[in-house]
């Protein structure tokens, strides 16, 4: 799932091709998963002939705040993408991804706008696709400002435009008793905070991601504030081109996961997986600890010894049904 640095990215090549345009062509398909209670004709009537006075991200949301109402307001779901003609624009996809992006319009696609220069500047046209495969994806129309309106209006701070200062950020931290990663995956928490953010803040921070948010440190607290703008602000930096994030960032190991050697960092660190907050999550153990004597670490050891327990017993029947077969043949 694109998470705020690919969202960010896809605002950026929002802003620096449709601000100031006017839409003078509208295509969309009727898909009530992706835009809930609004018609295909409703969609298109709202944006034909309006201009895009400006573009903003909000967490995983971006939106186009137009000259008149209503105002759109897009959420990228699982699979969801923004394409432009003639143009290499957003790439936050796998070398899987079903859609060719040469080819135009591009599959899977939701809705196409065309984009005329209002200034007479350039009498070129842009148009821009939306595309979702798995129709995860959301759109919304907003009669006030995209961040006064739901669902935008609903969501937590975004640590690169409101992040709390350290005196706010312990208060809603401290006043929680859930694992620390399913509080950052908590959108009316931190807004645009996903799996591979997360996981990247929490490693950066030393913080195991089961340690429950109401006994961390005040050092813990102040570090993983610190890390999380770092971590979403270096991301955005580079464009969320993910080749230029720092070497020894956890998110370009975590990916092994099926390695039949398992997944390491570049020192040998070994990377473990567990489920925390309903997310398989990446852990290196030798610098992620929970803190002794707390009683989700007295769970957690608890949990991982019957985990253990439970291989061995599949190893050990996995073995005799292999004797067995080969005594038959």
């Amino acid at each position: 799932m694109p998470e705020l640095p690919e969202v960010h990215r896809a605002e950026r090549a929002c802003n620096a091709n449709v601000v100031g345009k006017k839409i003078v062509k509208v295509e969309a398909q009727e898909d009530k998963l992706i835009f809930g209670n609004i018609s295909k004709g409703e969609f298109e009537r709202s944006l034909l002939n309006k201009f895009v006075v400006n573009t903003g991200r909000w967490g995983k949301y971006f939106y186009f705040e137009m000259n008149e109402s209503p105002n759109p307001v897009f959420h990228f779901g699982m699979t969801g993408d923004i394409y432009f003609k003639d143009q290499e624009t957003f790439s936050y996809r796998s070398k899987r991804s079903k859609n060719d992006p040469n080819e135009w319009p591009p599959k899977f696609w939701k809705f196409i706008l065309t984009f005329e220069d209002s200034s007479n500047v350039s009498t070129e046209k842009i148009m821009m696709a939306f595309s979702d495969v798995r129709r995860l994806a959301r759109v919304f129309l907003t009669i006030n400002s995209p961040l006064q309106d739901v669902p935008i209006s609903k969501l937590g701070f975004d640590p690169l435009q409101s992040m709390p200062n350290i005196q706010k950020f312990s208060e809603l931290i401290l006043k929680r008793k859930c694992p620390i990663k399913a509080l950052l995956l908590d959108q009316q928490f931190s807004a645009g905070v996903g799996n591979w953010v997360a996981d990247e803040v929490l490693f950066q921070s030393h913080i195991h991601p089961n340690q429950h948010a109401n006994t961390l440190s005040k050092e813990q607290i102040e570090t993983l504030r610190e890390k999380l703008v770092y971590v979403c602000k270096t991301a955005v930096d580079v464009n969320a081109e993910a080749r230029l994030f720092p070497n020894s960032w956890l998110f370009h190991y975590r990916w092994n996961k099926r390695n039949k050697n398992g997944a390491f960092m570049p020192n040998g660190e070994q990377i473990i997986f567990e489920t925390v907050g309903g997310r398989t999550t990446a852990i290196v153990s030798s610098v992620q600890k929970l803190p002794e004597g707390t009683a989700n670490s007295r769970l957690h050891a608890s949990t991982s010894t019957l985990i253990r327990q439970k291989r061995k017993i599949i190893t050990v029947g996995d073995n005799k049904s292999t004797e067995k077969r080969s005594r038959k043949t």
